[in-house]
């Protein structure tokens, strides 16, 4: 029994989420809301909120997550917004770091980095930053070259003494650029040299981000896909927790659904996702050699290719979202489950025909308001906000649409940074007639909800029904739709020939 004491104890360990602790030190941002979000899966790339904190007169605030192994994670403070990685029974010290020049929001957000302090020299942030370097090091050093030698593939013109010109016999044989992989023997010397300078770091883990991210270089043209994935991907279940793994998969297989099975068998392919035949899909999938006794990786394939081709018009769409949701419920491998789930999410949240999610949100004296006494008849919310140059030119555009097309839309504006007098500054600025104005208690919260990636952005609704999401903008066709909506109320306000009203008395 001792024996198995040891062994069965780690195996506990690996299973069993431990905390993560980050303690922030941001004295510039005193007073501001701090977030913690867990990235659910690498495909989607959702977030889920795990823990929050305000940060106190001195700046300093904690947040902690349950993880399970190592996680991707996205901590807020305030307006700004930070990627790491989480293990579990971690601690950190961290600083939000000032962010780059010109650097532009991201879900009402701006991209940071952030400083670690005390960070241990093999922690999985400095690893997969140092990785990152490494790899891009590489990439930037061959294009480079290859910037100098291509200005050696066109023809250079010298002047002669005469006055005319001819060709220079300096040039770069014309083979360059046909293919964006690097030199098989500069590569292959790389990674022998990458490999053995991460020898000594005991992280399988790292290691397997390190072997996916050289597969990846290896990709290209001249490279065979099926003797790729047989020397990186076979004896793999799918590694979803591996930033290197999506990476490599959605090079190795891009567009994958119309270059094989839509072209050997068309008709059972665009039959199969009509009419959800998950395993007849799955099938056809496993006829391409590498992926042939793979049921896991076929799987993984399907839905990825699936939720990429939605918007198309190859599919339908409706079949994409049911297959989706059968391999969510039904799927052979317990991580596309829940990759399937996120990706059925992420098409269905906040579409046409869904209603406006619950929203905390404030007048301009900060008072709550309620959805339902807002959002009655046709209306036009604007997500926008103050610090935002390209917001303001579409708000201005949307004032001109109201003075041509009237009021057949209620205009709500809803502010998702900035305070109080900012946002009345605005609301002054533009001298609008009858618009409401709204902020959001929870900036960051408002905007996960409502799936707002970016700043300004329109929707339509029928009361708290969703009509358009995405709706075009003010400058990019708002006014065509405006423009129906009148016509269309002018119709049926028209008194027209034959109608059954009686006739007038007669004199």
């Amino acid at each position: 029994m001792r024996t198995l004491a040891l062994p069965f104890t780690l195996l506990l360990a690996q299973t069993v989420p431990a905390v993560s602790t980050i303690h922030i030190e941001a004295p510039d941002h005193a007073g501001q809301k701090v977030v913690l979000h867990r990235v659910d899966d690498l495909f989607t790339l959702r977030t889920v909120r795990v823990d929050e904190a305000l940060l106190g007169t001195d700046g300093l605030a904690t947040v902690r997550a349950e993880v399970q192994g190592t996680v991707k994670a996205v901590l807020t403070v305030g307006d700004h917004r930070a990627e790491l990685f989480l293990r579990d029974g971690t601690t950190y010290r961290v600083r939000p770091l000032a962010p780059a020049p010109g650097a532009r929001r991201v879900r009402g957000q701006i991209p940071i980095d952030l400083e670690f302090i005390d960070l241990a020299p093999l922690d999985i942030n400095a690893l997969m930053s140092d990785l990152y370097g490494q790899l891009d090091g590489f990439v930037a050093a061959d294009l480079a070259t290859d910037e100098v030698a291509g200005m050696q593939a066109v023809d250079v013109m010298r002047r002669t003494g005469e006055g005319s010109v001819r060709p220079d016999s300096v040039k770069r044989p014309a083979t360059l650029f046909y293919t964006p992989s690097w030199s098989q023997a500069m590569l292959d010397s790389f990674a022998i040299k990458l490999r053995r300078y991460y020898a000594g770091v005991d992280d399988p883990w790292f290691q397997r981000n390190v072997e996916l991210g050289l597969c990846g270089l290896y990709l290209g043209p001249q490279q065979d896909p099926v003797a790729l994935h047989a020397r990186c991907l076979v004896g793999h279940a799918p590694d979803l927790d591996k930033p290197e793994f999506v990476r490599l998969f959605r090079s190795l297989y891009e567009d994958h659904l119309m270059v094989h099975p839509f072209r050997t068998n068309e008709a059972r392919l665009l039959r199969g996702v009509r009419e959800v035949r998950t395993d007849s899909l799955l099938a056809l999938l496993m006829e391409h050699p590498p992926l042939r006794s793979d049921t896991a990786m076929a799987e993984l394939l399907l839905i990825d290719q699936l939720y990429l081709a939605h918007p198309g018009k190859v599919f339908d769409r409706s079949g994409i979202e049911r297959v989706l949701a059968d391999v969510a419920t039904h799927g052979h491998h317990a991580g596309n489950r829940s990759v399937a789930a996120n990706m059925l999410w992420d098409l269905t949240a906040m579409r046409p025909g869904t209603v406006l999610p619950e929203l905390a949100l404030l007048d301009l004296q900060g008072a709550p308001v309620s959805l339902d006494s807002v959002f009655q008849g046709p209306s036009c919310l604007a997500l926008t906000a103050v610090n935002c140059t390209y917001c303001e030119q579409e708000l201005r555009a949307l004032v001109q649409l109201q003075q041509s097309f009237g009021d057949v839309v209620r205009y709500v504006v809803l502010v998702l940074d900035g305070d109080a007098d900012a946002t009345v500054r605005l609301s002054r600025s533009l001298a609008d007639e009858g618009w409401t104005w709204l902020m959001a208690r929870d900036p960051g919260r408002t905007a996960e909800l409502l799936r707002a990636a970016s700043t300004p952005a329109f929707l339509l609704l029928n009361g708290r029904t969703l009509a358009q999401n995405p709706a075009p903008s003010p400058t990019q066709g708002l006014a065509a739709v405006l423009h129906g909506m009148r016509t269309r109320q002018d119709e049926q306000e028209r008194i027209k020939f034959g109608s059954e009203a009686p006739p007038p008395p007669r004199r």
